[in-house]
């Protein structure tokens, strides 16, 4: 046993020792040189100085990427030698390499294939934090996030938890980066538990945020959100309509995805879409009217007929706040308020009376509405009538 553990202890120290080493001459290799430029620059005449100084600029500049290539290329060469070392020893490099920062990526990324699953959670947390304090300090950090993306597939829950976490943390939006993040979210936005898949919605949106922000397409996260209205959890169907919200992704393709959640059989989700529906309409009027128009005609549900009523109501006073006229919602609300049920006819009213509907169209319809059958209804209508007067 004793033989052992020496054994063991000699090993460890011989690496570090190797990893000092390498980092020693990697750091020497070109400082060694400076001073046999800094002597031909003395030699060289006063006229030439700024031409042989720009010269020594680019031969640093040269001389650090060739200095970054060899570092990352030595520290990957040294994984496949730690498979027969223990665990403390890779954990012990895996935090080498995290202090090495994006030098340290590619070995990081290799070391995602190691047997041991507490291993790989640590090389995930060491991407994770190597991807944030790039992100942070303006750098490109895609290796570490496109590293991270790799994680998502890993067969342990807990590896793959924890780099769907990171990349909540590091959220990156450059193409060559959410080229490979974004299709791996999506590959697993059904894997696991709901809470699991509720994150990866989680970080689809944050993605989606920072893109709609910087002006760049959603469309893939949106599509990917669209998706998870279809799962069996009401709790990740809710998420995904919030999401949608929080990137902003107006189109017809959400909303007639809304559109379908208003018949959800969770509360939640039905109030979550309406909500969404209202914050969504507003601005794109002619493209969301239409929609909502279909189901006041084809839907056999009346409390999804209110609804629909609502969101009309909210759009019309946000065209009308705006100096539009309204009309293209009026006319939807004047057929509702032709409608078999009672609350959906009432519903309707009081949406007109809530736009201030001027037109004589509103006017003519309410009127009518005065002698309908049932007495909320003409008391809805009586009560638009005079806030349409009173507007005026």
């Amino acid at each position: 046993m004793t033989k052992e553990r020496l054994v063991t202890k000699a090993s460890t120290k011989q690496w570090f020792w190797m990893l000092t080493i390498i980092t020693s001459l990697l750091l020497g290799f070109g400082i060694g040189q400076l001073p046999q430029f800094h002597g031909a620059t003395a030699e060289a005449q006063e006229g030439d100085l700024p031409q042989l100084a720009d010269d020594l600029d680019a031969l640093k500049a040269e001389h650090k990427k060739i200095q970054a290539k060899w570092r990352t290329e030595l520290l990957v060469q040294i994984v496949p030698t730690l498979a027969d070392e223990s665990n403390r020893v890779k954990h012990q490099y895996v935090d080498f390499l995290k202090e090495m920062g994006n030098s340290g990526t590619a070995a990081l990324v290799a070391m995602l294939q190691d047997p041991s699953k507490r291993v790989r959670e640590e090389a995930v947390e060491a991407l994770g934090e190597i991807g944030e304090d790039e992100r942070q300090a303006g750098r490109n950090y895609d290796a570490a996030a496109i590293g991270l993306a790799g994680a998502l597939a890993d067969a342990s829950d807990d590896v793959f938890r924890e780099a769907v976490s990171e990349l909540g943390d590091v959220r990156p939006t450059s193409a060559e980066s959410l080229a490979f993040v974004v299709p791996a979210l999506i590959a697993t936005q059904t894997k696991g538990s709901s809470s699991a898949r509720d994150d990866v919605l989680d970080v689809l949106g944050q993605i989606g945020e920072d893109l709609s922000e910087s002006g760049q397409s959603t469309d893939a996260i949106r599509d990917a959100l669209i998706v998870g209205l279809n799962d069996d959890s009401s709790k990740v169907r809710t998420n995904a309509i919030a999401e949608l919200s929080d990137i902003r992704a107006a189109s017809t393709e959400t909303f007639t995805a809304l559109i379908g959640a208003l018949v959800d059989d969770s509360k939640s989700v039905r109030n979550r879409a309406e909500d969404a529906l209202i914050k969504l309409g507003r601005g794109h009027a002619g493209t969301i009217t239409p929609l909502l128009a279909d189901v006041l005609t084809d839907t056999q549900s009346a409390n999804t007929r209110r609804r629909v009523v609502d969101v009309l109501g909210e759009i019309g006073e946000d065209l009308i706040k705006k100096g539009d006229s309204g009309e293209i919602v009026v006319k939807q609300l004047l057929i509702a308020l032709q409608d078999t049920d009672a609350d959906v006819r009432r519903n309707a009213a009081d949406e007109l009376g809530e736009m201030r509907a001027k037109s004589p169209d509103a006017i003519t319809g309410l009127t009518q509405a005065l002698n309908d059958n049932s007495k909320t209804v003409r008391s809805a209508a009586k009560k638009a009538i005079r806030r349409i007067e009173e507007s005026k």
